[in-house]
């Protein structure tokens, strides 16, 4: 079976006072930007404290086995162009087993 190229990014917010204001100012924007791209997403959503309580950044799963690509549209992300995120950290995942994978891939 083929695997799916996936490029996972995880963005941590950085510290600041004006995080929160500015993730609410730009939600609709980056919303509209996911769906924009919607077709090239794996999955995405908000990383949160561990009560659950406050987002504490995004993870995004890209399908593409271009990683340039993979950037571009993360750069295209108000989120990103606002500057809330304090680190990026890119990682290739090949899924292997679980739910999302159908079972095993092996």
């Amino acid at each position: 079976m083929a695997r799916e190229n996936l490029w996972l990014v995880k963005c941590t917010d950085r510290d600041g006072d004006d995080v929160d204001g500015l993730r609410e100012k730009h939600m609709a924007g980056h919303l509209a930007h996911i769906e924009a791209i919607v077709d090239h997403i794996a999955m995405a959503g908000p990383l949160k404290d561990s009560a659950g309580e406050k987002i504490v950044g995004s993870m995004l799963v890209y399908r593409t086995d271009d990683l340039e690509q993979a950037k571009a549209w993360l750069d295209g992300d108000p989120y990103a162009r606002c500057g809330i995120w304090g680190t990026i950290e890119w990682s290739r995942l090949v899924l292997a087993a679980g739910a999302l994978a159908g079972g095993v891939t092996w």
